[in-house]
């Protein structure tokens, strides 16, 4: 009679979880088009990739947060006791790759290398271990996001993946787990060699010690990178040539040999191909304590945890570990950026400035442009920046500079352009709000996007104070206070971009509202846009009964996307040796095109097929000549 199949279910339950999880962040984008998937909230190895930056630089890779943090350093707590339960339970590549490992050997084209073989391939994850670490603390960017089968997937391939990088993963995930046992998971997951280094914990221990030894005691120059090496090398040599751990974990798989009949059920069992049947107990690197094998045993007693009956410890541990990481992360802010430039004796006496709502603080990039600002500030002593939290810490001397100083430091004006006040508008009010909730330039910028789908709206000037105030320029014929107010303090801002619906919760407050001024429209242009005038082509060498002046309107030259581009038509315009000056006056009409010419050199007929062509024929600064599309349509 055939024995029933005992399945694991406490895996198979946090498998499933996961599963479903991702499926509900990739259908939800299609039902909530709002809603932006995080594929890496959560992610332990961007997490230790996180903490590697920050310990070798003080500063954390990409926009890694203390959550992941928390939960790499979970998943090296649990390594020490109870193995690589990640990979188990809650490794969605792990999952997938063992289930279509399982369809191959149902086919009987799945087959598990032995021997040299398997021990050679193995060296490849610490490759791969070594390059994504050297690079992503070197930059401070996750490097396997480039590569990662899982990110390339569920990311849709987002800008961060490197298409060719990411096939090659995906090559060696689907058809590699396919047909060769866990072939992603054995030979390539640098998560997994990570993790193998730390189960050899005297040598990492010892290496570290060493490293610390030579440089903080010895005070000897050593980088970085060479504690990296050394610990690739070790990993890859000692699982190479034992393929088992020794200390840790201290939860194993334990065998009794008196009720072991040799059924070697366990064997066809474990995942990873692991023979169970022939030891006391299980040292073996690959074993990461599923419990498939003790689930699996059909003789009472002989597969167990310690020698105890504990098949439910391992996802007991798994729950434990996960909760205790989002505790501590709960608990514990770790920030993206801390660079003090301070003397001891002035960081020790500083006071500290925070502040938070600060959503332009979003990655390590912003962050160091935060902190390259501060610098700059006389009296500040340092910066970290908490991208998480977007909030920012400020360490300065209060003998130099007070909390209103720095906030002022902080904040950074914004003018910009919304829409082009029409020919028959000749004047333009300007309302001044004050609001609270507000400060950050991405404020400014989901205020801007707000208005601009309002008619009557013109540009958005912001003012340093308490609270910070816009200045709203408008057609009071279109739109009024009252109007603007609303627009202000509506709850959410929405837009779309590439198809893709775009939702910005905000929750400014008007705290003051009024009309400042009213200009006229040469006015409102003159105070947001350049006038353009050169003479050229010998203009004073000629006598004003020589010249005739051509007027044009430039609207064009208004458009927020041809910011800059009058000086490549000037530039084109020079080339016909009959103009000799350009300017674009301001007018209540709005920007004109003004041209003076030699009438005995050219004719208005002829600038204006000059103007009209296709390309613009570009003088550079270093000499070069370059033809740029022609972005004018000139007015008659």
């Amino acid at each position: 009679m055939a024995r029933k199949k005992v399945r694991n279910y406490y895996r198979i339950v946090f498998q499933w979880i996961v599963l479903l999880l991702l499926a509900y962040l990739v259908i939800r984008p299609y039902i909530d088009r709002a809603y932006k998937a995080d594929f890496e909230a959560y992610c332990p190895f961007g997490g230790l990739q996180a903490l590697s930056s920050f310990l070798a630089n003080n500063s954390l890779a990409c926009s890694m947060t203390t959550t992941q943090i928390a939960m790499g350093l979970a998943l090296l707590l649990g390594i020490f006791a109870f193995s690589k339960l990640f990979c188990s339970y809650l490794c969605p590549i792990g999952t997938f790759t063992e289930w279509l490992g399982r369809i191959g050997r149902r086919f009987k084209l799945n087959f598990t290398p032995k021997g040299l073989t398997d021990r050679l391939l193995r060296v490849f994850k610490y490759a791969l271990l070594f390059v994504v670490f050297y690079f992503s603390v070197s930059s401070s960017e996750l490097f396997c996001k480039t590569f990662d089968p899982y990110y390339a997937v569920f990311s849709g391939f987002g800008s961060d993946v490197n298409l060719t990088y990411a096939l090659i993963g995906l090559v060696l995930v689907i058809p590699g787990s396919f047909f060769i046992r866990q072939f992603w998971c054995r030979y390539f997951c640098p998560l997994s060699a990570a993790s193998n280094v730390f189960a050899y914990i005297y040598v990492f221990a010892g290496l570290i010690a060493l490293f610390l030894l030579l440089t903080m005691l010895a005070g000897l120059a050593i980088s970085w990178i060479w504690l990296l090496a050394a610990l690739s090398i070790a990993g890859a040599v000692l699982e190479s040539t034992t393929l088992k751990s020794t200390f840790i974990p201290l939860i194993k798989v334990t065998r009794n040999s008196e009720t072991c009949t040799n059924c070697r059920i366990c064997d066809k069992a474990c995942p990873m191909a692991i023979r169970i049947s022939d030891q006391p107990s299980v040292q073996h690197i690959d074993c990461h304590l599923c419990g498939d094998c003790t689930t699996r045993c059909p003789e009472k007693d002989t597969l167990q945890f310690n020698k105890r009956n504990l098949n439910w410890l391992p996802s007991v541990a798994v729950f434990a570990l996960v909760a205790g990481g989002l505790l501590f992360a709960s608990f514990t802010d770790i920030p993206t950026v801390n660079i003090r430039w301070g003397t001891a004796e002035q960081m020790a006496a500083a006071s500290v400035y925070e502040q938070g709502g600060l959503p332009s603080i979003k990655c390590f990039g912003s962050s160091m442009s935060f902190v390259n600002h501060m610098k700059e500030v006389q009296g500040v002593l340092g910066a970290e920046t908490f991208v998480g939290d977007h909030k920012v810490r400020v360490f300065f001397d209060s003998a130099q500079i007070n909390r209103e100083q720095i906030r002022q430091a902080i904040f950074s004006p914004v003018s910009r352009i919304i829409d082009v006040p029409p020919a028959n508008v000749t004047t333009v009010a300007v309302a001044e709000a004050g609001i609270d909730h507000f400060f950050d330039p991405k404020d400014a910028a989901m205020l801007s996007i707000r208005l601009s789908q309002a008619d009557g709206i013109y540009a958005l000037q912001t003012r340093f104070g308490e609270p910070v105030h816009a200045l709203v320029y408008y057609n009071p014929v279109v739109i009024n206070i009252d109007n603007i107010t609303k627009l202000i303090e509506a709850p959410e801002v929405r837009w779309e971009s590439d198809g893709a619906l775009n939702v910005v919760e905000t929750d400014f407050k008007v705290a003051s509202i009024g009309q400042a001024e009213t200009l006229e429209t040469s006015g409102f242009f003159s105070r947001f846009y350049e006038m353009v005038e050169m003479s050229f082509n010998n203009y004073d060498s000629y006598q004003p009964s020589e010249l005739d002046t051509l007027n044009l309107g430039f609207r064009e030259a208004s458009l927020p996307d041809n910011e800059g581009m009058a000086w490549y038509l000037l530039s084109h315009v020079s080339n016909n040796k009959g103009i000799v000056q350009f300017s674009t006056p301001f007018t209540n009409h709005g920007i004109m095109l003004q041209l003076v010419y030699v009438k005995a050199k050219t004719s208005p007929a002829q600038i204006i097929s000059l103007l009209d062509e296709p390309q613009l024929n570009v003088f550079m600064s270093d000499g070069t000549q370059q033809q740029i599309p022609n972005p004018f349509h000139l007015d008659p």
